[in-house]
């Protein structure tokens, strides 16, 4: 496929797409107390702003890829835009409005804008590059979803430290200008892409589709691994465990009926999209690992709680460099050795972190132990297996394929904050963050096991 002429441009609006989208999932972290304090409401109702905007950013992500490969990824990348910006202004408002419940609807409609950036932009990219260029252009698309995760906490205090807690609504309006400017570049300069072979969406499973999913994210999230037995049992895991199960056999027997199924079942049965799905699944469990370094930084270093915020620098300057310098390295050798490179790499990283690093008290050596490990992680996220999804699906299906791994993903995501935090309650102190880090390690390692089976039809 011939690269259009203006791809730079495509590249840049793609790249700032993904900024926008990336901001907000950390952004709302550092004002949470402030909002909640603002609505007068405890811990257990305010964590909703943050845990709804995550739920529906996972259920929606398969919905909107495969819409984007029937309508086109230009219309649908624009109209997530246009949906991020009008949540963001409902959130704003909730403010003016006093209303927490206007606040959810608004973070819920941010979610499906945002969940469509990913999927659509890293498609287009993949379709837009030359294939001895391609690696490297999902190399520097992951390095920049995955920094501005990693910064949007720090975006979201800065924000809050020039217009005052008072004024928290200017976190959400600061988007609308941005997103009316890539919406007016979008329009003018990105190109249409879609293919003749698709159908018309599948409405029904794509709603039982969200359901399903939505099901299994509350069942993992009320998971409590320090008492497994009876969390397991306890009616806030059973009955949405129960109602996925149905609801997941309910959806496969409509897929299997469904002219354009808004998931391929065939997936399933090819050897090398589900080893990149499980894959992708312990590399969102590893990245997530991140969120946990500045806990794990304050303990070596004996420092105050909430000061070791600054020790993921060299976690995000690693996951800076890594994704493209290991996306050239895709379109020389492919994305097989360089995964397993980087896996080895962070596995090597928090093996650094629980043998050297953790009783040491020593700058030094958690640097260096963050460092192995950013570097490793830079190099296993995000690029590798989008661009292993990639070359063993069609054009036609690029969009829905991103969206499978981009949710797989996150069900890692979901899952491994409950298995990590499990070992640090269960024995606090030394040994339970020694186990977290081997935990982290052995996902690296379990991810390395199963890479061994890929092999690219």
């Amino acid at each position: 496929m011939k690269s259009p002429r203006n791809l730079k441009l495509i590249f840049a609006i793609y790249l700032l797409g993904l900024v926008m989208g990336g901001l907000y999932v950390g952004m709302v972290a550092p004002v949470r107390l402030v909002i909640q304090e603002f609505f007068g409401l405890g811990d257990s109702v305010g964590i909703w702003m943050v845990n709804i905007y995550t739920l529906f950013y996972a259920a929606c992500i398969p919905v909107v890829g495969k819409l984007a490969d029937i309508r086109g990824r230009k219309p649908v990348f624009l109209a997530c835009l246009a949906t991020f910006a009008a949540g963001s202004l409902v959130c704003g408002l909730s403010q003016m409005a006093c209303s927490f419940e206007l606040l959810l609807a608004g973070r819920l409609v941010q979610a499906v804008g945002a969940c469509g950036i990913i999927p659509v932009a890293n498609a287009e990219i993949g379709a837009s590059f030359p294939q001895e260029k391609k690696g490297m252009a999902l190399g520097i698309a992951a390095a920049v979803a995955g920094i501005s995760n990693v910064l949007g906490s720090a975006v979201g205090s800065l924000v809050m430290g020039i217009v005052g807690n008072e004024h928290w609504a200017a976190l959400f309006f600061v988007a609308l200008p941005i997103c009316a400017a890539l919406i007016a570049a979008g329009a003018a300069c990105l190109p249409n892409r879609t293919e003749e072979n698709q159908g018309a969406l599948d409405i029904p499973g794509s709603v039982l589709m969200v359901v399903t999913i939505l099901l299994l994210l509350f069942a993992l999230q009320n998971i409590d691994v320090s008492d497994l037995g009876a969390s397991l049992t306890s009616p806030n895991v059973l009955a949405p465990a129960l109602g996925f199960v149905v609801a997941l056999v309910v959806f496969i027997a409509m897929e299997h009926r469904a002219a354009s199924p808004v998931f391929h079942l065939e997936y399933l049965s090819n050897r090398p999209i589900v080893v990149t799905m499980v894959v992708s699944f312990f590399v969102g469990g590893v990245v997530i690992t991140m969120t946990l370094i500045p806990e794990v930084a304050e303990f070596i270093m004996s420092a105050p709680t909430g000061s070791g915020g600054l020790y993921i620098l060299p976690v995000g300057i690693m996951t800076m460099v890594g994704p493209p310098l290991g996306g050239k390295l895709i379109d020389k050798f492919g994305p097989k050795p360089v995964l397993m490179g980087g896996l080895a790499v962070a596995a090597l990283g928090f093996c650094m972190l629980a043998f050297a690093s953790l009783n040491s008290g020593n700058a030094v050596l958690l640097i260096a132990g963050l460092l192995v490990m950013g570097l490793g992680m830079g190099f296993a996220m995000g690029a590798p297996t989008n661009y292993m999804i990639l070359e063993n699906t069609s054009p036609a299906e690029s969009g829905s394929a991103i969206a499978t791994i981009a949710l797989v993903r996150q069900i890692g995501t979901t899952v491994a904050p409950a298995i990590l935090l499990g070992f640090v309650s269960a024995m606090p102190g030394a040994q339970g963050f020694f186990n977290m880090l081997l935990c982290a390690a052995m996902f690296c390692v379990l991810s390395l096991a199963c890479m061994v089976f890929y092999k690219k039809h």
